[in-house]
């Protein structure tokens, strides 16, 4: 037997409204999981007095409404899935104040237990999500619960078969509810709430980072995925001021984290002609990972190869994942899925890093030391800072209904 489950956008949301002076500018919807007929209960707590009635219009053609100022709520049964515009209008003895929210209610529901279950919440895990019946077949109708909504983005989609969905997993969950069967429901997914940073360069812009030097910009021309990229403009020696006009900057504030993305150096100069991946801890650096004059680098004082055999080469994507794993202060790096080995946490200065530091900042730097000819360009793209967890929760299907 189906069964139609709830879920208002943003899971329970306060609504903005102009309201009269002294009232709370707020209407809350809250909404209860339920089965077919849907019945969602609706509250006005905006707490404007002088309240004449209330009308509520359902967004599925019928209205209710409600004279008096008691009855601050209203149960509504929905038939069908799908996605309905609810609009409350209050009148008083001097205004009428209007708000809406949109109510999505969904055929299905699928269990999603989790193995090996995490105390970190709101840790970033990933799930292979199958097609079911009744999905839309790019899954844009697929939303999570454990009685509140949880924070999800799709990573990628084969469609009506598959797809790459990571979930802000609350700490120690055992499962999570997955719904599905809206046929008016769009993607809802929000990578900035799942990870520490997320940047994809899809907005056009920089927004996302807290500080981009001058050299920095967004570009089409050269992109791994999408239609845009992140383009660091290397055209000048870089020894005297240090980078700072070729340096994107990111607030991060944790401790053991994932940095991983698509990077590519435009060309190598002569003594270096390089792109940095790094981590801060004040003013103390960490030089994460470097594609550097053909090789793939760490520097403690010193470069350092993670690989001899693990070479780069100019105007080539690689895919680049980095463990930073504070509690052992040890890092990991991967080319391309290729583990390359580690090694042990040092500052640029050589100084050991102390275990569980917190990093404040991660950043992005082109790099062209005593380089002269044409400027030379460090791209990045699909770029992810995530919390590191080494024996991460499993997600996998259940028993649906």
């Amino acid at each position: 037997m189906n069964h139609g489950w709830v879920v208002l956008v943003g899971g329970v949301i306060a609504l903005l409204l102009i309201a009269p002076a002294g009232a709370v500018p707020a209407i809350t919807a809250n909404v209860t999981y339920a089965g077919v007929p849907a019945a969602v209960n609706f509250t006005d707590t905006s707490g404007i007095v002088d309240v004449v009635s209330r009308t509520w219009s359902f967004g599925d053609g019928t209205a209710q409404n409600i004279p008096g100022a008691q009855e601050r709520s209203v149960v509504h049964a929905y038939p069908d899935p799908g996605s309905y515009n609810v609009t409350l209008s209050i009148a008083t003895f001097s205004s009428v104040v209007t708000t809406t929210a949109t109510v999505e209610t969904f055929a299905h529901r699928q269990a999603v237990p989790v193995e090996n279950p995490s105390g970190v919440d709101g840790l970033a895990v990933l799930f292979n999500a199958t097609h079911l019946p009744g999905m839309q077949p790019d899954f844009a109708d697929i939303r999570f619960t454990d009685g509140a909504a949880i924070p999800y983005w799709i990573e990628n989609v084969t469609e009506g078969s598959h797809a790459r969905v990571w979930l802000a997993l609350p700490a120690n969950a055992t499962a999570v509810t997955m719904v599905y069967g809206n046929p008016e429901a769009r993607d809802a997914g929000d990578p900035d709430a799942v990870f520490l940073f997320f940047e994809d360069y899809e907005r056009g812009d920089l927004s996302r980072w807290s500080f981009c030097g001058s050299n920095a910009g967004i570009q089409s021309d050269v992109v791994r995925d999408g239609a845009y990229a992140g383009d660091i403009n290397v055209s000048e020696p870089d020894l005297r001021h240090l980078a700072n006009n070729r340096m994107c900057l990111a607030n991060i504030s944790h401790g053991s984290i994932v940095i991983e993305g698509d990077f590519r150096v435009s060309e190598f100069g002569k003594w270096c002609g390089s792109g940095y991946i790094q981590a801060w801890n004040g003013t103390d650096h960490l030089y994460a990972l470097h594609l550097r004059n053909g090789s793939v680098q760490h520097y403690d004082g010193d470069h350092h190869n993670f690989s001899a055999d693990a070479r780069a080469e100019p105007d080539t994507w690689y895919h680049v994942r980095v463990v930073l794993d504070t509690h052992n202060a040890t890092e990991h790096a991967w080319l391309d899925g290729e583990y390359l080995g580690s090694a042990p946490m040092r500052f640029a200065d050589g100084s050991p890093v102390p275990e569980d530091v917190i990093f404040d900042d991660f950043a992005l730097i082109g790099s062209s030391a005593w380089y002269s000819g044409d400027p030379h360009h460090f791209y990045a793209d699909n770029v992810v800072v995530r919390r590191y967890e080494p024996a991460p929760p499993v997600l996998s299907y259940g028993d649906g209904s």
